[in-house]
């Protein structure tokens, strides 16, 4: 035999004793490794969840279809205010209108309305009770003046407010309109709340899911707090968005 046969009647029985063994010897699939918990993080920026997407004050109200014609309008009502005019003066000193929810017990709670009156804001108290006529006027006379009650509990309200001049600003946007319309008392809803985090970029994200909303709608009304986060969003939106306006909570009223 030559050394060329010598060679392949080797490699030839190799393959056979690899084959055999093989068949005898199934290689083990490797170990599943045990599945290691992933760190909840919350997602940053559009891939935040709009929390009222399902929210049935909004879904109730915003058309599937339609889009009004011009530029979106926001109503900025900020709140609650009146605890330290000099945390609060940044977004007090805005360059566009806002509605003051002040806190009637606050330390600052006068210079606060003293503020809002000087930029032409309007001024809307917050009770979670029906006042009496008695606190209404000392609230009148206090803080020179107030456009409206702010409250989570309008109903509370009706007969209180029936036949005054006073605008409720409902803080939870849930009440029945018709029940208003009919005591003749002027009422604005609250459609978002803006903040529940307290980060730019998720207060951005809601503010531009409020302008998308307010492109079908024409109008639509934020609940805020007076703090840099939420001036610093707000602000960033007007300066990226031409078609957006912020306009006096008045112009949402319905009577």
């Amino acid at each position: 035999m030559n050394a060329r046969t010598i060679f392949w009647s080797l490699v030839a029985a190799f393959a056979l004793w690899a084959f055999i063994y093989g068949a005898f010897h199934p290689p083990k699939p490797p170990p599943i490794p045990k599945p290691t918990p992933l760190p909840r993080l919350a997602p940053a920026g559009p891939a935040r969840r709009d929390l009222f997407s399902r929210d049935p004050v909004i879904a109730g109200r915003t058309p599937r279809h339609g889009f009004i014609p011009g530029p979106a309008r926001l109503v900025a009502m900020v709140g609650l205010c009146g605890s330290s005019l000099r945390n609060e003066s940044a977004m007090l000193s805005a360059p566009f209108p806002i509605g003051v929810i002040l806190d009637p017990s606050a330390r600052d709670a006068r210079r606060v309305a003293a503020v809002a009156h000087a930029h032409g804001d309007e001024l809307f108290v917050q009770a979670d009770r029906a006042p009496s006529a008695t606190a209404l006027k000392t609230w009148q006379k206090r803080f020179d003046g107030f456009l409206g009650i702010a409250t989570r509990h309008p109903n509370r309200m009706i007969a209180t407010l029936a036949g005054s001049t006073l605008v409720l600003f409902d803080e939870r946007g849930a009440s029945n309109p018709m029940e208003f319309t009919r005591s003749g008392i002027r009422l604005i809803r609250r459609d978002i709340r803006i903040d529940d985090r307290d980060s730019v970029p998720y207060i951005t994200y809601m503010l531009e899911q409020a302008t998308a909303l307010a492109r079908r709608r024409g109008i639509v009304v934020l609940l805020m707090r007076p703090r840099p986060t939420d001036l610093a969003a707000i602000e960033g939106l007007l300066q990226r968005r031409h078609d957006l306006q912020i306009v006096q909570p008045a112009t949402a009223e319905r009577v």
